[in-house]
């Protein structure tokens, strides 16, 4: 057992705790107690001030660390993913595939299955972003790539233990009620996004199915005071919200329009990526995106280059959010996408002991995943 003292708890469920210790057993954390009673068997480990927050979950991770295992299928790309983002505080991340093709997948799910007694222990399995897409609004997704769903390939993907596939985003339009009861039925989670539907649409589904949404504002249609589309609907059903918060996929002021709408439904990700030769993908130049190159010469905005601890500061620096609040943004409320939120999310007795410390500068300085430090 250990005790973590000398820090500024953010327990991630709003509530912010100094001068207790944090107190671990094993992979779980057990409580929290006065400093200065902690049981002589318990060693005390000094956080030097340092303030501790239950470990980020990334919903929407296209590439880090060079590697981009939704792109090439490759295992050690997802290893370098699921390393470098473990080491920014990452305790948890779905990695991330645009739309693509059947064999690409299948592939990801071989490459997953034959190293299954050692996938990175920060994965919680792959988010497919498409194929089924509206073509009008797929944003950079290739356009020979996105397809109407069939109940084919459904199964294709989904007849098989395990898996992996822990969330896909779906247009509305490109998929129907039967498939949508599959997906719910094979345990994956059903998320809105990159279409072109209506308001009355929109709201029928998200009543419907009880989904979320990847990330708000980004491959959707404006809103129109005579046509409202989707994106008021979504601030009147509030499901809950991902949204990309790095000055560029959305503008700081819009993100705070939509944190005031959306205060308790509204979650981080980061939908970054990596340089990608083999899909076009290159740094944004100065600023925190990447673009992706169609062979036309067609240049799109495709991922940010943020990390989930830059998010939570942008939020606080850029938007006005409160720290404890921005907390829950980038761990509970994702946890709570996945229907994890009772094991992860939160530093609380029973929960998994993922945490990640951080400084006055905002620079992860400790992350422990499951009880072991891994920095």
């Amino acid at each position: 057992m250990i005790a973590l003292v000398n820090c500024e708890i953010f327990e991630g469920n709003g509530g912010r705790l100094d001068g207790v210790a944090l107190i671990i057993k094993g992979d779980r954390i057990v409580g929290y107690g006065p400093v200065d009673r902690v049981p002589k068997h318990i060693r005390c480990v000094d956080m030097q001030g340092l303030s501790v927050a239950p470990g980020f979950i990334d919903l929407l991770a296209n590439g880090a660390g060079g590697g981009s295992f939704g792109v090439t299928a490759d295992y050690n790309d997802l290893l370098r993913m699921a390393d470098t983002m473990l080491a920014e505080g990452t305790t948890g991340f779905l990695a991330a595939a645009p739309s693509n093709s059947l064999e690409l997948y299948q592939e990801m799910q071989r490459q997953m299955a034959a190293h299954q007694d050692k996938l990175p222990k920060n994965l919680l399995g792959i988010h497919l972003e498409g194929p089924y897409l509206s073509r009008e609004f797929r944003g950079a997704h290739p356009e020979n790539y996105v397809r109407d769903c069939s109940d084919d390939e459904l199964h294709a993907l989904l007849d098989k233990e395990p898996h992996f596939i822990s969330m896909m985003t779906v247009a509305p339009e490109r998929i129907n009620a039967d498939q949508l009861s599959y997906l719910n039925k094979k345990g994956v989670k059903v998320s809105f996004g990159h279409s072109g539907v209506s308001y009355d649409e929109a709201l029928r589904f998200f009543e419907s199915t009880g989904c979320n949404v990847t990330h708000m504002y980004n491959g959707m249609p404006p809103m129109h005071h005579r046509k409202p589309g989707h994106i008021p609907a979504i601030f009147h059903a509030k499901p809950l919200t991902g949204i990309i918060v790095d000055g560029e996929h959305v503008a700081y002021p819009v993100v705070k329009m939509s944190f005031e709408l959306m205060r308790e439904t509204i979650y981080l990700f980061t939908d970054r990526f990596t340089e990608c030769p083999a899909m076009g993908v290159h740094h944004g130049g100065e600023h925190d995106y990447f673009v992706r190159t169609a062979p036309d010469g067609t240049k799109t905005m495709c991922g940010s280059a943020l990390t989930m601890m830059k998010a939570v500061r942008n939020c606080v620096e850029q938007v006005g959010i409160p720290l404890k609040v921005a907390l829950q943004m980038a761990s509970y409320r994702p946890a709570k996408v996945l229907g994890i939120e009772h094991e992860v999310g939160l530093l609380r007795p029973d929960y998994k002991a993922n945490i990640v410390a951080f400084d006055d500068n905002w620079q992860v300085q400790r992350v422990m995943l499951e009880g072991k430090w891994i920095k």
